[in-house]
């Protein structure tokens, strides 16, 4: 086997980050999903590190666990074309932990004078180069 055979496809890569990330956000943890679609928790994070591809079936399977569409799980079109491996956006980042997702979900809760008096807190706090993931939150 050459060692291009034993490196993942950047899509497959992608697929599995994005599952990985879509479960993390519904608080699944790697068996749970594998009982759902009939195969191991290990199975699970070989398909969320792009090591071994997901079927067809499997893809429907996880995607309807996840209560997204099939085309949800891929990468956009330009960046599949290009072949680069898309990094995971500031907001799938966020929901990917737990303290992340209670961030988020207070939040959203609060006044929006007080949603402003937090983002000011939190740019100070993390730096200059926060200000991209700050925009990113307002925007949501």
């Amino acid at each position: 086997m050459t060692d291009a055979a034993k490196t993942p496809h950047p899509i497959d890569v992608q697929v599995g980050q994005r599952i990985a990330s879509l479960r993390q956000q519904r608080e699944f943890n790697q068996s749970q999903l594998g009982a759902a679609v009939g195969v191991t928790f290990q199975q699970v994070q070989k398909y969320e590190k792009g090591t071994n591809r997901v079927s067809a079936s499997k893809l429907a399977l996880i995607a309807d666990f996840l209560s997204v569409e099939v085309q949800g799980l891929f990468p956009p079109r330009e960046d599949r074309q290009l072949g680069r491996a898309a990094e995971p956006s500031a907001i799938d980042r966020l929901g990917a932990t737990g303290s992340g997702r209670e961030l988020a979900s207070l939040f959203v809760s609060m006044p929006r004078d007080r949603q402003l008096s937090l983002l000011s807190v939190a740019r100070a706090i993390a730096g200059p180069s926060a200000s991209e993931l700050a925009r990113e939150l307002e925007a949501a």
